[in-house]
């Protein structure tokens, strides 16, 4: 072998090596950059228990609903500004023409943010000094007995059926009173242009009538205009919107009425909000009784849903009514959807049944969970079918502990959002 070979030989070895010293330097730090940049979890979430602390969910909750929720008098006190309220006006006026030095001085128990518009106002209501003496004086009282009644008229007065959470209201304030008559035509008129929107009228005696053809032959003087920014089908469109403004706007020029605007914000993002917001609690939750070896008959299975207090309505369910107010609490189907009548229930037999609750239209959810799986479970052990999930997973206590963990922050977050559960604004909103 020639010297040439052998040098040929070794520069190769050379080569290979460094080639291999590269490639593990190259890997090692690939390594060290991967496993600097990988955080490990400190537990396991699908082996571990799921458990929420409800209690601080609902601070949390509360808490940034109070952020965004702009206080009521400072809604009014920008409302009323630059141009200070009448009550206001009025207190100036007094304390104007008021003798402010008393035999026996007397200073007021007034609310400072309940109707006070500026720093100037407050100023007013404040002990004078005497310049000579440098001494603070006490003023008389400027203030009537019958504020407190005065000053719930600053407060917005809204009809019941509304909800400034779900719904875009305008009021309408006339410089006299408006007739039914003018309200109907109204009325008339925008239903013409396809809008869903319900009008209200306030009479003297400050009770809002729905305007219908019951409406009370009276006059009014103030009306209410109200569009529903969502329901289950999505969010009002931006035409929508905007036809119901421009109708609002017009319908106020044509009464001679100053037309308010009530909440904040753009009526499209609010309305794409509580969308996001419906979506998020809008949940269905289902249990299921599977049968076993032994078949489910259907005599004894209605004889078992009414003795649980359910009962067999016209569209073929089962339900279990509110004792006040006769409204569904739960329900009781076939899962194959196939309505139950008195005659297939004593010839056939059942394979699988589901209990269902719509979380937002009842008012305690976890009470009336409790009270379907207290019948779900009596119902299982009579028939001798198993509980399931939607999987058709066994149903043990670990997992329905964890749809009552669900249910507290479903609860919790309508309650921050405050649109209560079971209420008729949450009934609107996902029907």
């Amino acid at each position: 072998m020639s010297d040439l070979q052998i040098a040929l030989i070794i520069l190769g070895a050379l080569i290979i090596a460094a080639v291999v010293v590269y490639n593990w330097m190259q890997e090692k730090k690939l390594r060290k950059e991967v496993s600097s940049e990988f955080i490990v979890p400190q537990k396991d979430v699908l082996a571990d228990d799921f458990y929420i602390d409800a209690d601080a969910y609902v601070e949390k909750e509360l808490s940034s609903a109070t952020n965004k929720t702009k206080p009521l008098d400072a809604i009014l006190a920008a409302k009323l500004s630059p141009t200070p309220s009448p009550i206001t006006q009025k207190l100036r006026d007094e304390a104007e023409s008021a003798h402010l030095h008393s035999a026996e001085p007397k200073l007021p128990t007034v609310q400072h943010d309940a109707f006070v518009d500026s720093d100037e106002d407050w100023a007013d209501l404040q002990p004078s000094v005497d310049q000579h003496s440098g001494e603070k004086t006490e003023a008389e009282p400027i203030v009537k007995a019958s504020l407190h009644e005065q000053l719930k008229g600053l407060q917005v007065n809204l009809p019941e059926v509304t909800h400034q959470q779900i719904d875009l209201i305008a009021i309408l304030y006339a410089t006299k009173n408006i007739s039914a008559n003018d309200l109907e035509t109204l009325k008339t008129g925008i239903a013409d242009m396809g809008l869903p929107m319900l009008l209200h009228g306030l009479d003297n005696e400050d009770k809002w009538h729905l305007i219908n053809e019951n409406v009370p032959k009276t006059s009014f003087k103030q009306v209410a205009c109200s569009l529903q920014l969502a329901d289950r089908g999505g969010p009002v469109a931006k035409n929508l919107l905007n036809k119901f403004q421009f109708a609002v706007e017009d319908a106020g020029l044509s009464l001679n009425a100053h037309v308010e605007w009530q909440g904040n914000g753009d009526a499209l993002q609010r309305a794409i909000e509580l969308d996001q917001f419906s979506i998020e609690v809008d949940q269905l939750i289902s249990v299921h009784l599977a049968q076993t070896d032994t078949p489910i008959h259907g005599t004894k299975f209605k004889g078992l849903a009414e003795a649980s207090g359910l009962s067999l309505m016209a569209d073929g369910k089962f339900y279990c009514l509110n004792n006040a107010k006769q409204e569904p609490l739960f329900v009781l189907i076939d899962t194959n959807n196939q309505a139950f009548t008195a005659e297939n229930l004593r010839t056939n037999v059942l394979k699988s049944v589901t209990f269902q609750i719509e979380i937002p239209k009842v008012t305690n959810c976890e009470q009336v969970f409790n009270q379907m799986i207290g019948v779900a479970q009596k119902m299982a052990s009579s028939l001798n079918a198993r509980l399931v999930d939607d999987n058709q997973k066994p149903l043990g206590d670990l997992q329905i502990e964890k749809i009552r963990q669900q249910l507290k922050v479903i609860h919790a977050t309508m309650v921050a959002r405050g649109i209560m559960p079971g209420s008729p604004a949450s009934m609107r909103l996902f029907s």
